[in-house]
């Protein structure tokens, strides 16, 4: 194989491929990046870590056709300080040997193997599909996987669920501790084999992290192809004035997610709306003395001590102690709570919301906290903090 690319585009191909490489040292071939020329001026740079795999389809002068896998950090760093153009180079093959990358007068030789010992991704015939804006799916993503469980006793919870209609979409996050709801008035588009009108499934964490890593702040759709157990993702990269076809693959989490809905407290007791900013700044001077590191302490709480028109945080711990007050618009009966700081702090970090609402029944149910104001895009976010149980 004998390949020449324009640098920037295979630094791209490279570097967005990164995230598909494994790092578990299992099969020899998965560590790499896999190069196949396809025809005279295409080349497909693909990875595979046997849970996600991408596809990208980039430009190339293709001198000798074929095929190589080679190591993916390595290649990107060689191809990074490339002065000009890099061509790639595996002689007459073989199963491996070394394979020389150059670009005027610089040159590297690195180990490859033959394309051959690359796993194949599965054949799939999807029966289900949508689209979306990449980015209303990236904003979503962010506003989310934030509550991703990272409990392996519990796989449904290490996933984002989604449910998609034909006109919007829910996607939900919890890791017990915390739910995430965001709720989107959107087309779809959504067509399916069956007819069905509304579908749902679940992406895993790992995969939803790579998603909003690769999707740009733009309009062009991202389209999703769905079997029961896969899913494809068919979207553009920008290089330069020119796009490029990227293709992103994985498994699905292939349980029944929880019943999320059954959580959210029905009958509230105590109504609060609050500036957002000025809680966040709080609980960010808060977490100076909760989330300190010390030897055999446990991190402290955060009190939540809502009283007539003013809301005080306190925190104490080993480390020291603080007290803020914030003045608050609050209907029905006072109340004392306690949440974990650092977990209040993210879901306050994913709204967008200037003004908040919190809705609370006592001080051992969950806290709902949405946005005060109305969205033109009639979109909603809900979400809910488990309070810390405190011995009185």
């Amino acid at each position: 194989m004998k390949v020449t690319f324009k640098k920037d585009e295979l630094l791209l191909a490279i570097t967005k491929s990164l995230g598909c490489v494994s790092s578990e040292k299992t099969i020899g071939s998965i560590e790499g990046i896999l190069i196949t020329t396809m025809g005279e001026d295409k080349c497909q740079i693909c990875a595979y870590d046997m849970e996600k795999g991408i596809k990208i389809m980039i430009d190339a002068v293709v001198e000798k056709g074929g095929s190589a896998v080679i190591g993916g950090s390595k290649l990107a760093g060689i191809v990074k300080y490339m002065p000009s153009d890099v061509t790639i180079d595996t002689g007459d093959g073989g199963e491996s040997g070394m394979a020389t990358v150059s670009s005027g007068r610089s040159k590297f030789q690195i180990h490859f193997i033959s394309g051959d010992s690359f796993p194949q991704m599965p054949e799939l015939n999807p029966d289900r599909r949508f689209e979306l804006p990449q980015r209303v799916l990236k904003r979503v993503i962010a506003q989310t996987m934030f509550a991703v469980s990272q409990d392996e006793t519990r796989p449904a919870l290490m996933g984002l669920f989604f449910e998609v209609s034909e006109d919007g979409i829910i996607v939900v996050g919890c890791d017990s501790y915390r739910l995430a709801v965001r709720e989107l008035t959107i087309p779809t588009g959504i067509t399916t084999k069956g007819g069905e009108t509304e579908i749902s499934f679940i992406i895993p964490g790992k995969t939803v992290a790579e998603l909003q890593r690769l999707l740009e702040d733009k309009d062009d759709p991202i389209r999703f192809s769905l079997t029961r157990k896969h899913a494809l993702f068919y979207f553009g990269l920008k290089c330069g004035a020119a796009e490029k076809d990227a293709i992103l693959f994985s498994r699905l989490i292939d349980v029944p997610y929880i019943e999320y809905k059954r959580f959210i407290p029905k009958e509230s007791r105590t109504f609060v709306e609050l500036d957002r900013a000025s809680l966040e700044n709080s609980l960010e001077r808060a977490s100076i003395v909760t989330e300190e590191r010390v030897v055999g302490q446990a991190k402290s709480m955060v009190r939540f001590r809502f009283e007539d028109q003013t809301l005080g945080v306190s925190a104490l711990s080993v480390a020291g102690n603080f007290f803020d007050e914030l003045p608050i618009d609050k209907k029905g009966d006072d109340i004392e709570i306690y949440f974990p700081c650092k977990y209040l702090i993210e879901i306050l970090r994913a709204t967008d919301d200037d003004v908040l609402r919190f809705s609370l029944t006592s001080a051992y149910m969950s806290m709902i906290i949405e946005g005060a104001s109305e969205k033109e895009d009639n979109s909603s976010f809900l979400y809910l903090a488990l309070p810390v149980k405190v011995r009185e």
